[in-house]
């Protein structure tokens, strides 16, 4: 039995709003058809990570994708940066920049002859400078005369929007075909997702309309906080016996929290 509110980016447990529906509609776009640069935006906790593994499990059984999954790229050089990709394709370490650039490269191309469609996940993508976004650009020119023959999802917070904007990366920002600004959920939304979450974990909805409620105004309609503010609900009137979660509890774990930061704060 799963962890009803765990807040692991799980794909089995996400929860399909339709700003990621969106989301993903036009990641799927950019791949089929082979545009090359897809980039999803949006605050910690909106749930980026989660999208970007779903997406990634579902190519995985096509036989003519190949993709890696850069969990968080390394960014301590360009060199890394590279190094790290390559790792991503189980492809050989090699001992400078532009001889792992040339290993990548050759990787492209090979896999183009056996038609096989390259995709690169690359998440936490707000932390790359502008040496690795010029990098990330000049893979895109990876290409036949039809299409491009890597394609690319950059996934970031809003730091990574902002950085594209700057004029040092309009080059980059030029080549993206297609991008999404995951929305925080609607109260509806974040009922539906509680819902779902007890659905898979096989047990009862423990929170009334108004607890969800209070929850929600918490949260702010961050997926991440309203989970983490139910399972420490939750696990605490399941220490309780209790069977539901009530108004009075909640607002215990939220002052408990509150604590908690001031004296990470203070400390």
């Amino acid at each position: 039995m799963m962890t009803p509110f765990s807040i692991s980016p799980n794909p089995a447990a996400l929860f399909l709003t339709p700003s990621l529906r969106a989301a993903m509609h036009k990641v799927n776009y950019t791949i089929n058809n082979r545009q090359g640069l897809a980039c999803i935006f949006g605050d910690a906790g909106l749930g980026k990570s989660s999208v970007l593994r779903y997406l990634a499990g579902s190519y995985e059984s096509e036989t003519d994708v190949v993709t890696g999954f850069i969990t968080e790229p390394e960014i301590s050089s360009s060199y890394a940066f590279v190094r790290g990709i390559c790792q991503a394709f189980e492809l050989q370490g090699r001992r400078s920049l532009m001889d792992q650039k040339n290993t990548f490269k050759d990787f492209i191309f090979e896999q183009a002859k056996a038609g096989k469609n390259v995709v690169m996940f690359l998440d936490e993508a707000q932390g790359l400078d502008s040496a690795m976004l010029e990098i990330v650009r000049s893979f895109l020119n990876f290409e036949s005369n039809k299409a491009k023959l890597l394609q690319i999802v950059l996934s970031g917070q809003l730091e990574l929007r902002s950085r594209l904007n700057k004029p040092s990366n309009r080059a980059i920002k030029s080549r993206i075909i297609m991008y999404s600004l995951l929305d925080p959920l609607t109260l509806s939304e974040t009922k539906a997702m509680i819902a779902h979450r007890c659905e898979m974990a096989e047990i009862q909805v423990p929170f009334s309309p108004e607890v969800i409620e209070q929850i929600y105004n918490e949260a702010g309609g961050v997926p991440r906080d309203i989970l983490r503010l139910c399972a420490n609900a939750y696990e605490l009137s399941q220490l309780m016996g209790e069977r539901s979660v009530s108004a009075e509890l909640v607002s215990n774990v939220i002052e408990r929290e509150a604590a908690m930061m001031a004296d990470e704060v203070s400390a």
